[in-house]
Formats: structure tokens, C-alpha cells, sequence
């Protein structure tokens, strides 16, 4: 009987059409939730709308940042649709290092450089690193993000930031990766993301948390001064 059945041609070729047919309904639901839209429904220019004096703040001309959003700029190019890179210094001669980065379709290959990554990439070595939540009055709710300081051969910095994707923020690449997925799944939008970084230079490390209140002084006359969609690049929205 055994021998019989394997002679029918039919029985042979069943695992073979449960195999295309299971491939076919595969492909009708990918096209199903292939995302239709995108959460960022606005252009962004952040040399031109990111405000070069707000508040007691002035940009810092020709004043170049230690390191970059990452290690090769080919890379950068090829992540990020917009950058900014600034330094800001106030009237008590505080000077803050802003760096903006931009990517208006983010993939599951493709994601923010949080960094963590980036400055032990280009020779840093993290020295702290805690949570912190950012009461930022553009936004309703708190913004979460790190704390941190790094040292290098020549100096020692404090850094704060926060990443943005689609309508939230999120501490980790992991965070960020599964976020991309379920709002491509069940949203069917492709998310936007965004780096928000601003450091220091530490003369010591006693300074670090005066320094940690400063950025945060500074993301708020910073995301104070900027409106309407311009805003909507630095903090998350609802839809």
C-alpha cells in the first residue's frame, strides 16, 4: 500500500502545493500591510528653520564638534535625509553642542545612531550613563532619554539627548526596531525618526550635573522657539 501510494502522482506533488499555496497567501498578506503612508507628512530643513539666536542663545560661528553623528560620513549620507550640527553659547558664556539627525523613513534596517554607539565608536569611553526624562514644555508629556559623560585623551564631556520615532521616544535600539515593525503591521505608516543631542565640555566630573540642567534649559528655549511642523520634528505628536 505504501508503494502504491507514492506511485499517485497527485499524493507526491500535495506537499509541493501546500508549499505555493501557503507562499501566495504569504505575499497577499505582506501587501496587505505593506505600509501605505508616511508619519512625517512635512519636509525638513533644519539649517534653515532651527533658529540661529533664540532666547539668550547665539550660535557659535565656524566652531566645529569633536564627533560626529557617526564614524563615516558615507554612512551618514546614506542614514540620515537632513543633519545639523551647531554650537550655541548664552550670556554667561555657557556653550552647548547641538546635533541634529534626520531620517524621514525608517526601516528595521535602518536607525537612529544613539550616542552610545557613536562616541566609543570614534575613541570616547562612557563613564555614566543614566535615564533621564525631559520635562520639555512643547511636548504634554515628559520626553525619556540618557544622561551621559564621556571621556577622551583630551577632555571630558557631558551629553544629553533623546530619540524621537514616528509618536514616541525610546531608549534603545531594540525599543526602536520593534516600534518601526508594529506601526508598519498595524498602522501600515512608515515612521520618521530624529537624534536630538546636546553635550558639554566638563572641567571635572562635579560639573557633569549642572551641566545635565543646563541641556535641559537649552532643549526648552530651543523647542520653545521653533513652531508648527518645525516642532513636530524635535518632539513627538499625535496624528
Amino acid at each position: 500500500m505504501k508503494d502504491l501510494i507514492h506511485k499517485l502522482p497527485a499524493v507526491k506533488m500535495l506537499p509541493a502545493i501546500v508549499l505555493f499555496v501557503i507562499s501566495i497567501c504569504v505575499l497577499i498578506i505582506a501587501h496587505g500591510m505593506k505600509p501605505a503612508w508616511n508619519y512625517a507628512t512635512y519636509s525638513s530643513d533644519l539649517e534653515n528653520n532651527i533658529p540661529q539666536e533664540f532666547k539668550d542663545w547665539k550660535l557659535v560661528p565656524q566652531l566645529t564638534q569633536q564627533v560626529s553623528l557617526v564614524s563615516d560620513n558615507n554612512m551618514q549620507n546614506q542614514i540620515y535625509d537632513d543633519v545639523l550640527m551647531r554650537t550655541y553659547v548664552n550670556k554667561e558664556g555657557e556653550k552647548v553642542m547641538l546635533a541634529l539627525a534626520y531620517a524621514k523613513e525608517q526601516r528595521q534596517d535602518v536607525k537612529i545612531h544613539q550616542p552610545d554607539i557613536c562616541y566609543p565608536a570614534q575613541g570616547y569611553q562612557m563613564l555614566k550613563s543614566t535615564l533621564a526624562s525631559f520635562a520639555i514644555s512643547a511636548n504634554a508629556s515628559p520626553i525619556v532619554g540618557k544622561n551621559q559623560v564621556y571621556t577622551s585623551s583630551s577632555h571630558l564631556e557631558a551629553v544629553s539627548y533623546w530619540v524621537r520615532v514616528g509618536d514616541g521616544t525610546f531608549l534603545s535600539g531594540l525599543q526602536m526596531r520593534l516600534k518601526i515593525i508594529e506601526d508598519g503591521l498595524f498602522k501600515q505608516r512608515f515612521d520618521d525618526g530624529i537624534l536630538v543631542r546636546v553635550s558639554s565640555i566638563a572641567q571635572n566630573d562635579s560639573e557633569t550635573e549642572k551641566l545635565f540642567k543646563l541641556h535641559e534649559r537649552f532643549l526648552n528655549d530651543l523647542t520653545a522657539s521653533v513652531t508648527g511642523n518645525n516642532r513636530k520634528l524635535l518632539v513627538p505628536h499625535a496624528i
